[in-house]
């Protein structure tokens, strides 16, 4: 029994509008819908609240993980499942939402938070449920995954994608009992459909941005060398500049010169081929995480701001790192 029944059961009206219970979708791979299972029952025993599954997993053994309701759907694709679950939920406003953090999990959660108007986070790592406020706080990649972020969704209803393997597999209860309540399908208004790949082409990483910047002096090289040098950083994924001297000589554009009379920059990877790293140079790209300095002078001033320094020249060192690559 959970709030609104006891409300009830004293007679008491219950709001129309308001939104409870907590809900597992399953799209079709319940392998991974069923650790969500236990979690959410975890969740609902704490807010005194119903588990939903919704999915095509057997009903006995959706009860057995953890379901007080089970709603049998089979989908067959995102757009009858967004079209399905938006008409459910009109109606029965859940509180929280959860599914498999795969591709049709982060569609058709996207998807319905905007059909509801309610918030989606995608791609979870972990879950802390904050009973004071009713909201869940989810951990996230964000940055590609250079980072995580801990987020909450004050829209109702809360929708998140989680990634399976975060919680462990359920204990089966055989002795539960449960409701098994059928589902209408919906038809999608507007299905999508598949056009092709789009002719579109991202825009290039500026240079103060770039994680990786390969850049030319003149100090031991020529022109044939700098196109081996394009080569090389076409073939670590990075930015290809030079420093004021490979202007001069036509290398590169104004936009790609180093240093503080061109653009700052702070790579994790910084290799300089042939610059001699003056005080402007050196300053511009002091916060460069690892440096890697050729140049045939062993006197460079670029030297001292190296993490690996090969003396040589460039037109002779260069080949020979592209080749190990």
């Amino acid at each position: 029994m959970n709030f609104n029944d006891l409300q009830a059961l004293m007679g008491d009206a219950i709001e129309t509008d308001e939104y409870r219970d907590l809900w597992v979708v399953d799209l079709g791979n319940t392998a991974h819908a069923a650790p969500l299972l236990g979690e959410a029952r975890r969740m609902a025993d704490s807010l005194g609240a119903y588990l939903h599954y919704v999915g095509p997993a057997d009903s006995v053994e959706a009860i057995a993980l953890g379901a007080d309701r089970v709603h049998p759907l089979a989908a067959a694709d995102a757009d009858a499942a967004v079209a399905t679950l938006a008409a459910l939920f009109t109606n029965a406003k859940p509180e929280f939402v959860f599914f498999a953090a795969d591709e049709a999990g982060n569609e058709v959660a996207a998807r319905l938070a905007g059909r509801l108007h309610g918030g989606a986070v995608l791609n979870c790592i972990a879950l802390r449920l904050d009973e004071s406020v009713r909201e869940v706080v989810a951990s996230h990649p964000v940055y590609d995954g250079a980072y995580y972020l801990d987020s909450a969704v004050t829209a109702k209803p809360q929708i998140f994608t989680v990634r399976p393997e975060i919680f462990p597999m359920p204990a089966r209860d055989t002795g539960r009992a449960g409701q098994v309540e059928p589902v209408a399908a919906s038809e999608p208004e507007h299905p999508s459909r598949n056009t092709g790949p789009a002719a579109y082409t991202p825009p290039a990483t500026p240079l103060h941005k770039a994680a990786r910047v390969v850049a030319v002096g003149r100090g031991g090289n020529d022109a044939a060398t700098v196109e081996v040098a394009r080569l090389l950083a076409a073939k670590l994924g990075a930015h290809f500049a030079g420093d004021r001297s490979a202007f001069d000589s036509g290398w590169i554009g104004k936009e790609d010169i180093v240093g503080v009379i061109g653009t700052e920059i702070a790579p994790d990877v910084y290799i300089a081929a042939g610059i001699w790293g003056d005080t402007l140079h050196r300053a511009g790209t002091e916060g460069a995480k690892f440096v890697v300095a050729i140049h045939p002078d062993a006197g460079a001033p670029i030297f001292n701001a190296a993490d690996a320094a090969v003396v040589g020249r460039p037109k002779d060192v260069l080949p020979r790192l592209l080749a190990l690559l």
